[in-house]
């Protein structure tokens, strides 16, 4: 299945916005925090996207980063908590703040979110604390910049972990530091790829 989806914003409303990609327009659901992180009409965007298909209809979400995306698809594991739940209870907290009630167990402030009960609160503390990672909490800042890279890796069956520690020592190299945009992702996934396959 598709991991993202890059095109030029046509239209950005309360709660999606919609992306042209050789002449498809998606329609993409999105949260308030990440049409603040969208473009304007017009710009090129890159929107982390899920499918969501039930017997009568599909809906593409989609976030402007991958840690949004890990968050929702884990809020959506939880019993009681559907998709526009999900939705709604993201448009009123970002990522980092929501894992920061999460591990203190503040159930006050979760269940002060949009579309969220004390018991529904409770349940998602019981079901995901401690079992929550975000992507950037162990990329450094200048790995940070290359997190889809690895995120691309690990969804290839790699280990997170030997992933990053293989995309660190790339980075060093100065002739991969030559490169830049595409030219310098492919060679990181190039050699990534070969250094973990050994």
């Amino acid at each position: 299945m598709f991991n993202s989806i890059k095109g030029i914003v046509t239209a950005k409303g309360l709660d999606y916005i919609r992306l042209e990609n050789y002449g498809i327009e998606w329609d993409i659901k999105t949260t308030t925090v990440s049409l603040s992180g969208f473009p304007g009409v017009d710009q090129e965007a890159k929107a982390f996207v899920y499918l969501h298909h039930k017997e009568d209809q599909m809906t593409l979400f989609g976030f402007s980063t991958v840690d949004e995306r890990t968050l929702f698809l884990d809020l959506i594991s939880v019993s009681g908590v559907g998709p526009k739940g999900a939705l709604k209870i993201l448009s009123g907290v970002s990522v980092s703040r929501f894992f920061e009630f999460l591990e203190t167990e503040d159930v006050k402030s979760l269940s002060s979110l949009p579309g969220l009960g004390t018991k529904t609160a409770q349940k998602i503390i019981l079901q995901l604390k401690g079992k929550l990672k975000l992507e950037t909490e162990s990329i450094s800042a200048e790995e940070q910049s290359h997190k889809e890279i690895i995120h691309s890796l690990v969804s290839m069956g790699f280990e997170k972990k030997q992933v990053t520690k293989a995309v660190a020592e790339i980075l060093k190299n100065t002739e991969v530091k030559k490169l830049s945009g595409e030219k310098q992702d492919q060679e990181i996934i190039r050699q990534a790829i070969i250094i973990l396959s050994t």
